[in-house]
């Protein structure tokens, strides 16, 4: 078990024991959680007070040629609904869990997008959302899905600009470009689900959920970061492009760069072999911070050692000097992840490089989950951004700012995030059925305790 102390919150006994894979909705506003349990056969929504204690619990059946994979959800009055991809590929299934009748239903949506290519899906909300851009095209479309009825909005950013290393391209042209060498492919979530890991951050091409508006940041080109903003109330774009600080590149450098946005604040990292600099903008492009850091100088700005981890967190070493950190940052790839409590907790920065053949989701936690978490919305993002640190080459330090980003002093305290992954470490192969969530400003793990028979929930605290 873990040399700390995590807090065992609660346990069930689930009726059938056999391994399922899990996802986990969590609803703030009635303080309850919902876990969805999945076999070839059925899908069993379990329901749980703030306390984590069950409260209720219904079940829909479905037979296996009626649906593929879960692709999301939405939520209102008391109702879950639950999307899959229907086998016929112009098909999405609607699967309602209404707690307040106690029933069930399932119907099928026409989904026949043409020539249109998928480049996200999230729940914004308790809305769910496809995103596609038509091809060739800079015409998003935003198919939105609440209450088991789906609307067409069209957001046109054909008279915007979209910027890769050299040349101007469509939004389908930046979202389609790849490279097996960086993180450019695809577009990634950032959620507050659970603090974003270093690795997931590391992508070129992210989203971020602000209120009621969808971010796209893009740091394909070294000079700027550009963000697009989709307004979800009215479906509105917007676009800015934020300067990144200028390094003048020598014969051997190689230059590299990657940006985060929290609280209405990017944050912009650039690199060479022997500069680091760090820029904090508001949304109007104010620079609020900025950070230089030089081969020789001391890291004025860290709240940890400098921590090199070799594919696992029991596996650390502590580097020594400065230019060790900006030598090895700029050698992987630059990231920027944190999160803001009142201050804002940072890790800063590198990671190796993508793996060609990607962990299956689940691996870490004992290898029981299959394609259907791979799809689920809520868990799939939990377990991939806890298991994302898996076989890579991670160095970064602790940095902690005050809400006017003047830095801390004092050393950072063991992240929750953190305990969570040294727990599912030493318990590899403890638990099947596994999920991650976030509940208020704790992170909670569950799992099919094989020890004792029963399925727990455990709680983790900065």
């Amino acid at each position: 078990m873990s040399v700390f102390s995590q807090e065992k919150v609660s346990s069930f006994l689930p009726k059938d024991k056999q391994p399922k894979d899990v996802f986990t909705v969590v609803n703030e506003s009635d303080k309850k959680t919902t876990l969805f349990f999945i076999d070839k056969k059925s899908l069993k929504a379990t329901q749980f007070d703030e306390n984590l204690r069950l409260i209720d619990s219904l079940k829909i059946t479905f037979p296996k040629n009626e649906v593929d994979d879960i692709i999301g959800y939405s939520y209102s009055n008391n109702q879950y609904f639950i999307y899959w991809n229907g086998l016929n590929s112009k098909e999405i299934v609607a699967q309602c869990f209404d707690f307040g009748t106690k029933k069930t239903t399932s119907q099928p949506i026409n989904f026949d997008i043409g020539k249109e290519k998928i480049v996200n899906t999230l729940t914004v909300n308790n809305v769910f959302y496809i995103i596609t851009v038509l091809k060739n095209s800079s015409i998003l479309n935003f198919y939105r899905f609440i209450d088991g009825r789906q609307e067409k909005k069209e957001v046109d950013c054909s008279d915007m600009k979209f910027l890769t290393t050299n040349k101007m391209v469509s939004f389908w042209e930046m979202y389609d470009e790849k490279s097996g060498m960086v993180y450019h492919n695809g577009i990634k979530n950032i959620s507050s689900e659970t603090p974003p890991s270093l690795v997931l951050s590391t992508n070129k091409k992210k989203t971020y959920v602000n209120g009621n508006k969808l971010i796209f940041t893009f740091d394909v080109n070294e000079s700027f970061t550009q963000m697009l903003t989709v307004d979800l109330s009215d479906f509105t774009p917007s676009q800015k492009a934020y300067p990144k600080p200028v390094i003048i590149k020598g014969d051997f450098d190689i230059i590299d760069s990657n940006s985060f946005f929290i609280n209405n604040l990017l944050m912009q990292i650039k690199t060479s072999g022997k500069l680091l600099y760090l820029s904090v903008k508001d949304l109007e492009g104010n620079e609020i911070k900025n950070i230089t850091l030089k081969a020789d100088m001391p890291v004025d700005f860290k709240n940890s050692e400098i921590i090199q981890e070799n594919g696992s967190i029991k596996d650390q070493r502590v580097l020594d000097k400065s230019n060790q950190l900006i030598r090895k940052i700029n050698n992987l790839n630059p990231s920027i992840s944190g999160y803001y409590d009142g201050n804002y907790n940072l890790v800063i920065g590198g990671v190796s490089f993508p793996q060609q053949n990607s962990v299956m989701v689940g691996a870490m936690l004992g290898g029981l989950t299959g394609a259907l978490i791979a799809s689920a919305i809520s868990s799939n993002y939990s377990i991939d951004n806890l298991n994302s640190y898996r076989n890579k080459k991670v160095v970064y330090i602790y940095s902690t700012f005050d809400k006017n980003f003047n830095h801390i002093d004092g050393d950072s305290k063991k992240s929750a995030f953190d305990k969570l992954r040294l727990f599912v470490e030493d318990n590899n192969n403890n638990f099947a059925s596994p999920t991650i969530f976030k509940f208020g400003s704790k992170l909670y793990f569950g799992g099919y305790d094989k020890r004792i028979q029963q399925y727990s929930f455990y709680k983790f605290e900065e």
